[in-house]
């Protein structure tokens, strides 16, 4: 796990403790991370796999993700897991059973789960009772979720797995290492 440090009200600083592997983090910066496909390895199987008891508890977790999440967490990050369930299965047992596993300790006020279908944009402005702005930023692998977000005014970062951003649908930010995260963020508050 990395060292946290905090320096500032305004700002937190996460890393390794050396200079270029800090991140700074505005407290006006909100961050969602999917689970599937983003912070667990997503398994390229029919629909119909994915839906069959076992399968999102037995998923890998995307292990650098997942350090970096964990870290932030404990440093009391506004960083949050905001993912989709379908509601006729036992998947969100399963994706809270795998965070329990993964991510443990992350308090429940930390933990959004979305009705399969369910825009995750509009999920999250009425939990919030506002609008997204720039600096809510969503962090998944699916170009849908993404391209509502930014609609709604958010931003989003597509996280590539291995298996998805071959065909460039989301023209928006691309990353695929926390290092590559880090960076976007960083872009993302100089936009602001």
């Amino acid at each position: 796990m990395q060292k946290i440090e905090k320096q500032f009200p305004e700002t937190s600083i996460l890393g390794t403790g050396n200079k270029e592997g800090l991140i700074i983090l505005k407290s006006d910066m909100r961050v969602y991370f999917d689970m599937d496909g983003t912070i667990a390895k997503w398994r390229d199987v029919p629909v119909e796999e994915s839906r069959k008891p076992g399968y999102y508890t037995d998923l890998e977790p995307e292990t650098e993700l997942l350090d970096f999440l964990g870290a932030a967490l404990k440093a009391d990050e506004n960083m949050n897991i905001l993912s989709s369930y379908y509601t006729d299965t036992r998947a969100l047992l399963e994706k809270k059973k795998w965070l329990d596993k993964y991510l443990p300790g992350i308090s429940s006020s930390h933990c959004l789960f979305v009705p399969y279908g369910e825009n995750k944009a509009e999920f999250v402005e009425t939990m919030l009772h506002r609008k997204l702005g720039k600096m809510d930023i969503l962090v998944d692998d699916h170009t849908p979720n993404l391209k509502r977000w930014e609609t709604a005014g958010g931003t989003g970062v597509k996280w590539l797995n291995g298996i998805n951003g071959k065909n460039g649908r989301f023209e928006g930010i691309r990353v695929g290492s926390v290092k590559e995260l880090k960076a976007a963020f960083d872009e993302i508050e100089d936009r602001k």
